[in-house]
């Protein structure tokens, strides 16, 4: 919305600027008659204060904002009272998350043009929003809301910050307002119903719907909602009632068919759940898309049912009817990729691997030139591990799209895992130079892993080299930033630097033993034995017991020895992974 009303007021500025001298003229005209203070610009100076602003907008549309703003605020050394100048230079604050500047200018823009400032007005509780100013907002916005009556934007703000600050009741009764100016809308509609059922009145939450349904009687997605919603809240048997009536309207509605499946399900009756759905991709009216969206809603609706309350990493799900169902809209649709990308993406969910990567195949076959085809099939054919195989995999993905990095990724990971480290970091490379500028976080990412690559092939120089290239595009990548860290602890080297990253890291992750365990022993190279305990006493609190600690051990140990404590601390430690074990 924010865009759109700067793209506006632009447009208006342009046209209403040449124009400008006549208007103050008027202004000075009445000002003259004893209705305000004068405020009267020579020809000169107004042909001097347009010159400026027309040169800082034209500045600001290429890009050079210092100079755009440098010279707007030139403008209102000619002109302190132009509120389009007012008005430009708070945006700029705002760009710069200068709240209080900003609203100072925008306010100024709203007491300088008071015959036509809703813009600005807007603006002024947009900016009091953001500060979390929300009365000072509500009052803004009920003024807009008296003075422009046909404008439903301050009707959104205010219902958005009576939603921040729980006021229920309130934000009903601007929703009901909104619905005057705009008409009942499900977008609407279904925000109350939800304030309703918060505010644990069901039925009249269940009104609103009817209201919907009344105005649309014909629009059977709405009555679909209302019985989906009765499903949630358990009304089981309301919901049939529901769908039955949609049902009599088009009892042909593959739609309908799909919620009357969800309801068989849940009461138990799964093979006439399984016989809707068949029915709805089998209807000749529905196109493949219709058909790949009822058939997603239906497998998710089953799998949830299937998963519930069972742990998903040893979830045996066997559903022979989920077969069918994708054996005959296979048959129907057999030159549609979708439909093996879905089949696919299934058989992933149960943990069938080897049948989801033959299926992404059959689409990566049907339709070559998509490229999100053969990603997922690169991820689910690593998961088999065949190394021989994913390197002829990647081969034929780089023949057909050469600007894709993802093979080059994955040749890096199976690289790494026949040790081959040198081809690991030329893989690395050439996803890099296939990776977009825009994308500093991968390109982070690939650099942080080149640099753990060097450090198998004890190449440290190439190593902080690495890191620090991944640092220039991501200065908060918190896996380098421990890794550098701790590399430069182990040769006790630049350790107020190595302190100073590991700090950032506990920071933002003050649970996590691995980088606890670096930043005690930073401190303990640099003879902060107290605080190196300290620290590393946390990193033994926090580290699962389940994996290899044997180096936080060691560690703890060299720190007890350091406080002369080892003997005592030591057996205590002892005994306490003695009981673990047992």
């Amino acid at each position: 919305m924010n865009r759109q009303m700067n793209r506006f007021l632009l447009i208006m500025l342009l046209c209403m600027i040449p124009f400008a001298a006549d208007a103050r003229r008027k202004k000075a005209k009445k000002a003259k008659e004893g209705q305000g203070v004068a405020h009267v610009l020579t020809h000169e100076q107004q042909a001097h204060f347009d010159a400026i602003y027309f040169d800082a907008i034209a500045m600001q549309q290429y890009g050079k904002t210092d100079q755009a703003f440098a010279l707007m605020q030139r403008a209102l050394e000619i002109d302190s009272l132009s509120a389009p100048a007012l008005y430009f230079v708070s945006d700029v604050y705002r760009g710069m998350e200068k709240w209080n500047q900003s609203l100072f200018y925008m306010r100024r823009a709203v007491a300088a043009d008071k015959g036509n400032n809703y813009w600005y007005r807007a603006g002024e509780g947009e900016l009091l929003s953001r500060m979390g100013r929300y009365q000072e907002a509500i009052d803004c916005y009920k003024d807009l809301s008296d003075r422009f009556p046909k404008h439903s934007e301050p009707l959104y703000n205010l219902a958005e910050l009576y939603l921040r600050l729980d006021s229920g009741r309130q934000c009903i009764d601007v929703l009901e307002k909104i619905e005057d100016v705009d008409g009942v809308s499900p977008q609407i509609t279904l925000q109350k119903f939800y304030i309703l059922q918060g505010l644990g009145r069901s039925d009249d939450a269940f009104a609103e719907y009817d209201k919907l349904i009344d105005r649309y009687p014909y629009e059977l997605s709405y009555r679909i909602q209302k019985g989906d919603l009765q499903m949630k809240n358990g009304q089981i048997d309301k919901a049939k009632q529901t769908y039955d009536e949609a049902a009599k309207i088009d009892p042909d509605n593959a739609y309908v068919w799909v919620a009357l499946s969800n309801y068989f399900s849940i009461v138990g009756d799964q093979e006439e759940a399984d016989m809707l759905v068949q029915n709805a991709l089998v209807n000749n009216n529905l196109d493949i898309q219709t058909k790949i969206d009822i058939l997603t809603e239906y497998l998710k609706s089953t799998l949830r049912k299937v998963a519930k309350g069972k742990d998903a990493d040893s979830l045996d799900i066997s559903l022979p009817g989920v077969d069918s169902l994708f054996i005959t809209i296979e048959q129907m649709h057999p030159t549609a990729p979708e439909v093996y990308v879905l089949h696919a993406d299934y058989l992933a969910a149960i943990s069938n691997d080897s049948l989801a990567t033959v299926q992404m195949r059959f689409a990566c076959d049907l339709r070559p030139s998509e490229k999100q085809y053969w990603e997922k099939l690169l991820s689910y054919a690593s998961t088999q591990k065949e190394m021989d195989k994913l390197l002829r995999l990647c081969d034929e993905i780089e023949a057909l799209h050469p600007d894709m990095n993802s093979p080059y990724t994955m040749r890096a990971w199976v690289y790494y895992n026949q040790k081959k480290y040198e081809d690991v970091i030329r893989a690395y490379h050439g996803a890099l130079e296939r990776t977009e500028a825009k994308e500093v976080n991968w390109k982070s990412t690939l650099w942080g892993n080149i640099g753990d690559t060097y450090h198998l092939l004890g190449d440290m120089e190439k190593v902080y080299e690495s890191y620090d290239q991944a640092l220039k595009y991501n200065d908060k990548n918190y896996v380098v930033l421990n890794n550098y860290a701790y590399f430069l602890s182990t040769e006790n080297r630049d350790l107020l630097k190595a302190e100073s990253m590991a700090s950032k890291v506990i920071k933002q992750y003050p649970d996590n033993a691995t980088y606890l365990d670096t930043y005690a022993w930073i401190l303990y190279q640099e003879g902060s034995y107290m605080l190196a305990k300290f620290y590393q006493k946390r990193a033994i609190d926090y580290c699962d017991p389940k994996e290899d600690n044997t180096t936080l051990y060691e560690h703890w140990h060299a720190i007890l020895k350091a406080l002369g404590e080892e003997s005592e601390e030591t057996e205590d430690d002892e005994n306490e992974n003695i009981e673990v074990e047992q």
